[in-house]
């Protein structure tokens, strides 16, 4: 059922992929992480839940504060492809340290690392090997959310072998950073400097009103 949005997703993914990678090797963390955002977001930048999580990682607001990402009337970080891929990955690196695998971490990821305690807590012996030994326990889409990203995984190794043919990612985005000192509407200045504003805003998606914040 989730076929087309996968596809769709996998070609957004290039857009991201290098700046995804890259802060994955500076952390040492598995490249394979570069697939999270396909489970939580479709790698979509203004993605919001139902839960009110927000952004590619579906950072909710407190998680989000607790890793430096600003939210205010004016700017929401979470949606930040950069800094909340830098969060994300800050998060990422201390659960796999509290809990000791991925596929647990994962698990935090998605429901918080206190749910995952609680059931830890709650189990009838005193081990836990990992994310299996919990998982008719936790709560239905965490335990549904580790093995889509598995599948993830298999299908882009190996495409045909799942029944997909997957497109060629799109290529990475490519722009400058230029600091502003005054708001300024995003609209405005595409129509000055003669720029896409559909691209314009893309480039910007954690400005909350599509235009820059007023800094006063």
């Amino acid at each position: 059922g989730e076929r087309k949005a996968f596809i769709e997703a996998y070609k957004r993914s290039g857009l991201y992929r290098e700046l995804i990678t890259e802060e994955l090797k500076k952390a040492g963390l598995p490249e394979e992480l570069f697939y999270v955002p396909m489970i939580e977001s479709w790698f979509r930048p203004r993605a919001l839940s139902t839960a009110r999580a927000l952004g590619m990682w579906q950072f909710i607001r407190s998680t989000g504060y607790r890793y430096g990402l600003k939210q205010d009337k004016y700017i929401d970080e979470r949606m930040d492809p950069a800094k909340s891929t830098q969060a994300a990955i800050k998060y990422l690196t201390e659960l796999h340290r509290l809990f000791g695998d991925w596929t647990t971490a994962l698990a935090a990821y998605n429901c918080g690392e206190m749910n995952v305690l609680r059931v830890i807590r709650a189990q009838k012996v005193d081990y836990l090997d990992n994310f299996w030994d919990l998982f008719n326990n936790l709560p239905y889409e965490t335990a549904r959310y580790v093995p889509r990203f598995i599948a993830t995984l298999l299908i882009v190794k190996d495409p045909a072998k799942y029944g997909f043919e997957l497109p060629q990612p799109d290529p990475a985005l490519a722009y400058e950073t230029v600091e502003m000192t005054s708001p300024v509407k995003l609209t405005s200045i595409a129509q000055k400097l003669d720029l896409d504003q559909v691209l314009l805003v893309a480039l910007n998606p954690e400005l909350r009103h599509n235009s820059t914040p007023n800094s006063a």
